[in-house]
């Protein structure tokens, strides 16, 4: 009985985690991104990797470093319950550096930094069919030396 309930237990704490991206379409879509970006620029490498949870229109921040003169790219995907998902990249004085706000599940956007700094990227949803528990999401952000996206 004692074992029937410690593995009753664990289940139960185990469970949320088998609840996020259950169709396995976030994985999926982080290989995407990848791929994408080393066929354009060999040399690029994800140095940040986010996940989270949010609800409509909750903000979501991560902090990202970046160096002067290298480019970057920056992605957000959500799960099959999103149909909308924004990313807007920051300066540490809050002036918008770039931003992909359409209406769309993937947002992506590059750029070159011209300043050596703390930078944060902010994930929103508009768009989640579950309004009450929220969607799941993830960002990538990619250093390399050239431009992915021709800007």
């Amino acid at each position: 009985m004692q074992k029937f309930t410690v593995l009753a237990l664990a289940a139960l704490i185990a469970a949320p985690a088998l609840a996020v991206d259950q169709d396995g379409w976030l994985a999926e879509a982080k290989q995407f991104n990848t791929t994408a970006v080393r066929s354009k620029d060999r040399g690029a490498r994800q140095t940040n990797l986010f996940s989270g949870r949010a609800k409509v229109g909750e903000q979501k921040t991560h902090h990202v470093q970046l160096t002067a003169g290298k480019y970057y790219s920056f992605f957000a995907d959500c799960d099959r319950e999103c149909d909308n998902i924004d990313l807007t990249l920051k300066a540490a004085n809050g002036q918008t550096i770039q931003a992909n706000t359409e209406d769309d599940d993937s947002p992506m956007f590059g750029w070159r930094a011209n300043r050596s700094g703390r930078y944060t990227l902010t994930v929103t949803i508009p768009g989640c069919k579950n309004s009450s528990a929220g969607c799941d999401y993830t960002s990538q952000v990619f250093s390399g030396n050239r431009s992915v996206f021709g800007n």
